[in-house]
């Protein structure tokens, strides 16, 4: 069950998220025990499944994420992949450290229609000292249809634990 913000307050400060590993944290926040980001209620999307190095996020485009021709924002297809991709990277780092995007690219291959439910999939391919390095892609819930790919560099900091 997604839980969402309603104020500054109910997130977890720093001190308390680093007594967590990326992947306990991340387990926590699928299964509603702390907050995900409050952009995804503005987004209409959630995390729908949390792995070793993987995460997948599940949302629907509405006509409130289109721009000024109709079709969806290319920044919905970033605020999909930025979130499954920096949270794969999240999944693997060890109790102590957390991390912030340091660059995210996005291919869009085809739009999506409004209306249409797609899967981000965000998966691990590198984790550093300083970097964590992540893949994914956005796909159709119903046929499977890439609509884009895309790639992201985290920085992480802290001292693992």
């Amino acid at each position: 069950m997604t839980r969402f913000a309603e104020s500054p307050a109910d997130f977890l400060p720093l001190e308390a998220i680093k007594q967590y590993s990326g992947l306990e944290y991340m387990q926590k926040m699928l299964a509603g025990e702390v907050p995900t980001t409050t952009l995804a209620k503005a987004t209409n999307y959630r995390i729908s499944a949390v792995a070793p190095g993987r995460v997948e996020v599940t949302g629907t485009p509405g006509f409130e994420h289109t721009n000024a021709f109709g079709g969806v924002h290319g920044g919905w297809y970033g605020v999909i992949l930025d979130t499954c991709l920096t949270c794969a990277v999240i999944t693997g780092l060890p109790r102590g450290q957390f991390q912030t995007t340091l660059e995210y690219k996005v291919n869009m291959l085809r739009a999506i229609p409004v209306g249409t439910e797609v899967i981000g999939v965000g998966e691990l391919m590198h984790l550093g000292r300083s970097t964590g390095v992540a893949r994914g892609e956005i796909r159709g819930a119903a046929d499977g249809k890439l609509y884009a790919t895309g790639s992201a560099t985290c920085f992480v900091m802290g001292e693992a634990g």
